[in-house]
C-alpha cells in the first residue's frame, strides 16, 4: 500500500506548475443500491473519507434510496452526506419503465407527464430526507438520456446534469459523447436548459478496486491524459466498494426480474478488499491535490461561478447575424447565446419590445420544414407572424409569413436582416433549418435501443430524435 502512495506522490512532485488554468476535477458517486443495507455503509465510509481529505463529492442519489436510508434509520449516512453536494439519479433507476422508456411515448406531452410524476417524487424524497435545497443536479441511470427528464428537472429548478456524455478520445458503444464537446475544452455545455458535465472515460475510480491478477491502474499515465482537459468528472458506484456485482444487473437487466422489495442481493466483496480500495482512493485524492495541474471542484462551486445571462437587444443584431451567416451554430460573441435564444429575441424585437433576457429555451417537436424555393416576404408580414408566435414553448416547425410558409431558420435570418437593415422586403432562400451537430456529434446518430438494461420492447423510436430536435438550445459557456 505504501508503494502506491509513494508512486503517486513522486509522479505529482515531478511535474512543473502549468502556465494556464488547472484541470478541474469533480468526483461523482452514482449512489443507487436500495436493495442491500451494506451498500449504505459504503456511502457513509466514502463520504467520510472524502471529508477527511477536504474534498466535496457529488452524490447522485436514487430517490427511492433516499427513502430507504430514512426507513432503515441510517442517520449515520444522512450525517455523512451533509458535507457533500447531492443530486438525483431518478426515482427507481433501472426499474422498468426507466426514464428512457417513459420518454419514448409517441406524444411528448405524455412523456413529460409520466416523467414528471416520477421525478418530482424523486426530487421530493431527496429533499425530504436530506434537506430543502440539497438536490442540485441530476444524472441519468446508465445511458438513459432523456430530453423529457431534462425538461422536468429544469422546471424543478435543477440546471445541472452529470453523466449525459462520456469524455473520451473517441466515442465507444452506447456510452458515447452524446452531450460533450470534442476535447471538452470547457467545463461542459448547455443543452436543452441543462449544463451538462460529462463523466470521463479516461480514468474510472472503480479501476482501483483489487483484482485477482494483482494489477493496478497506471495513475501517472491517467494524470497526463486527464491534464489535457479543462474538466474531468471521475465517477464510481459506492456499492461496488462492498459488492462484486451491480445490484441492478441481477434485478432489472432487460425486465423486472423480482417482485418489488423482494430483490436479489449482489454478492459481497471481502472486507479486506474494501479496505484496500479505500486506501487507494485516499492515495489517489492526495495525489490529485499534490499535482499542480489539477484542482478539485464540485457542482456547488460551478453553480456559484455561473454568470447572469446578458440580454439581447437590437444593437446585438449585426454581430449575431454575421456570426450565424458564417456558422449556423450557437453564438459565442458578444455573449453566450443559443440559436433558440436569438429566435426568441427576434420575435420580441419584431413585436417592438426592447430586448430579450434569455431564460428557458426550446427547440422543436418535429423536424423543421424550410422554404423549397426563394420567396420574398415583407417586414410587416414578419412582424405580424411574430405577434402569433408563442416563445414560451417549442418552436413551430413551419411559420406562415404573409402568403408564404417558411421554416424557422428562414424566419430567423429574414428577421435579423430586417432588424439590421430596416429593409421592407427580404428574400428568403432555401437553407438548412436545424444546423450542425459538430459541437455535440454524439447526438446526431444517437440511438440507445438494445443497450444497457433496457427492455427489448424499448425501440428508441422518439427519444433520440427529440434530443436532436433541441439542437437550437445548445450553447457554450
Amino acid at each position: 500500500m505504501k508503494k502506491i502512495v509513494v508512486a503517486l506522490a513522486l509522479a505529482a512532485a515531478a511535474i512543473a506548475a502549468p502556465a494556464g488554468a488547472k484541470t478541474k476535477v469533480a468526483l461523482f458517486f452514482d449512489t443507487e443500491d436500495y436493495t442491500c443495507d451494506r451498500s449504505n455503509d459504503a456511502i457513509r465510509d466514502i463520504a467520510n473519507l472524502l471529508r477527511g481529505e477536504g474534498v466535496r463529492g457529488n452524490f447522485n442519489i436514487v430517490g427511492y434510496l433516499a427513502l430507504r436510508i430514512q426507513e432503515l434509520g441510517r442517520r449515520d449516512v444522512i450525517d455523512a452526506l451533509k458535507h457533500h453536494v447531492l443530486g438525483s439519479q431518478t426515482l427507481y433507476h433501472s426499474r422498468h419503465p426507466d426514464i428512457a422508456e417513459l420518454c419514448d411515448a409517441p406524444e411528448y406531452e405524455t412523456a413529460y407527464r409520466l416523467t414528471a410524476l416520477d421525478e418530482a417524487r424523486a426530487f421530493g424524497m431527496i429533499e425530504g430526507v436530506f434537506g430543502e435545497g440539497r438536490c442540485m443536479f441530476w444524472c441519468p441511470p446508465g445511458n438513459s438520456i432523456s430530453p423529457a427528464a431534462m425538461d422536468v428537472y429544469s422546471d424543478l429548478g435543477v440546471q445541472f446534469s452529470a453523466g449525459c456524455g462520456f469524455c473520451k478520445p473517441a466515442s465507444a458503444g452506447p456510452y458515447s459523447d452524446f452531450i460533450t464537446r470534442a476535447g471538452n475544452r470547457h467545463l461542459g455545455l448547455w443543452y436543452f436548459n441543462q449544463y451538462h458535465l460529462p463523466y470521463s472515460g479516461i480514468f474510472h475510480l472503480e479501476s482501483m478496486l483489487p483484482r485477482g491478477d494483482g494489477r493496478q491502474p497506471d495513475c501517472a499515465k491517467a494524470f497526463d491524459r486527464l491534464a489535457e482537459y479543462d474538466f474531468a468528472g471521475l465517477y464510481m458506484h459506492p456499492d461496488m466498494a462492498v459488492k462484486t456485482e451491480h445490484w441492478d444487473a441481477i434485478n432489472y437487466r432487460g425486465a423486472n426480474h423480482c417482485e418489488w422489495r423482494k430483490w436479489k442481493i449482489a454478492p459481497d466483496r471481502s472486507p479486506g478488499d474494501t479496505s484496500v480500495f479505500y486506501e487507494r482512493l485516499k492515495a489517489f485524492i492526495r495525489a490529485v491535490k499534490a499535482d499542480p495541474r489539477f484542482e478539485f471542484t464540485d457542482i456547488g462551486q460551478i453553480k456559484a461561478s455561473l454568470k447572469f445571462r446578458r440580454p439581447i437587444t437590437v444593437s446585438d443584431v449585426p454581430a449575431i447575424r454575421a456570426s450565424l451567416l458564417a456558422d449556423f451554430n450557437c453564438i459565442r460573441s458578444p455573449a453566450s447565446w443559443s440559436v433558440a435564444d436569438v429566435f426568441q429575441a427576434c420575435v420580441k424585437l419584431l413585436r417592438g419590445e426592447s430586448g430579450h433576457t434569455p431564460g428557458k429555451a426550446y427547440g422543436f417537436l418535429s423536424r423543421p420544414v424550410g422554404a423549397s424555393a426563394p420567396v420574398e416576404v415583407s417586414a410587416a408580414d414578419l412582424r405580424a407572424a411574430a405577434a402569433k408566435i408563442d416563445v414560451s414553448t417549442f418552436i413551430p416547425p413551419q411559420i406562415e409569413v404573409g402568403d408564404a410558409k417558411i421554416g424557422p431558420a428562414d424566419f430567423l435570418f429574414a428577421a435579423l436582416e430586417a432588424l439590421e437593415t430596416g429593409a421592407e422586403k427580404v428574400t428568403v432562400v432555401p437553407r438548412e433549418q436545424l444546423g450542425s451537430f459538430k459541437e455535440a456529434p454524439g447526438i446526431e446518430k444517437m440511438n440507445i435501443a438494445k443497450s444497457w438494461v433496457h427492455t427489448p420492447e424499448f425501440a428508441d423510436a422518439h427519444l433520440s430524435e427529440r434530443l436532436r430536435l433541441q439542437l437550437w438550445t445548445l450553447r457554450i459557456e
